[in-house]
């Protein structure tokens, strides 16, 4: 099984919510960055080769375990990667791998449109969730992608908003599946490092994930 999440809009906390959700997995488990953001939040260095210029070569999608940089005993990191191209068939052929062995949640990042995603990710994917603040210009930009047909919607709950959950499900046709209050301590733990190793309990909703 395989996680897709992304969001319609930067700083929603897309990149914490798929490391949360990787990392209070039970059992082996990869975590995949497309975003570039993944190693800096998990307190690694940014390495050379990641998965894209895998893709971009001769390599088997069944060797892509290789790149994989161990997070934790059970838990492991493939870094985005700098190559530019990738041919399409190659996202393909690394959709359906994802989808045949192992355990996956990728980071996708901001994705405003086609182009930001390889759509065979997000197709072959078994669970398919979107990042959302109950924001204005959020709603408007994630019902512009309605397409990627989300599978579910976490909220970052911010006080002071007016838009409330039913309103956000109700304006994609997407179900809410986990609510995470706005904490400071989340922004402290990535400035740190410790996201991994000392994550703040409002993450806990993410756990059932």
């Amino acid at each position: 099984m395989y996680t897709v999440c992304w969001s319609p809009k930067g700083g929603s906390g897309t990149t914490v919510v798929a490391s949360t959700i990787a990392l209070r997995h039970q059992g082996p488990h990869t975590l995949v960055d497309l975003a570039g953001d993944l190693p800096a939040v998990l307190g690694l260095n940014d390495g050379d080769r990641g998965i894209r210029d895998a893709l971009a070569d001769d390599t088997n999608s069944t060797e892509l375990h290789r790149l994989a940089t161990p997070i934790s005993e059970q838990h492991s990191l493939i870094r985005r990667g700098n190559a530019v191209a990738v041919p399409p068939q190659r996202w393909h052929e690394c959709a359906l791998h994802f989808a045949r062995t192992g355990s996956y949640t990728i980071d996708a990042g901001t994705v405003t449109s086609p182009d930001d995603i390889p759509m065979p990710l997000l197709q072959h994917a078994d669970q398919r969730l979107i990042v959302l603040r109950p924001c204005y210009l959020a709603l408007r930009r994630a019902r512009l992608t309605s397409h990627f047909n989300p599978d579910g919607i976490i909220l970052i709950d911010e006080p002071g908003r007016a838009l409330s959950a039913h309103d956000v499900a109700n304006c994609l046709d997407t179900p809410v599946i986990a609510q995470i209050p706005y904490d400071p301590r989340v922004a402290r733990a990535v400035d740190a490092g410790l996201l991994s190793v000392r994550p703040p309990r409002s993450l806990d909703p993410l756990s059932r994930l």
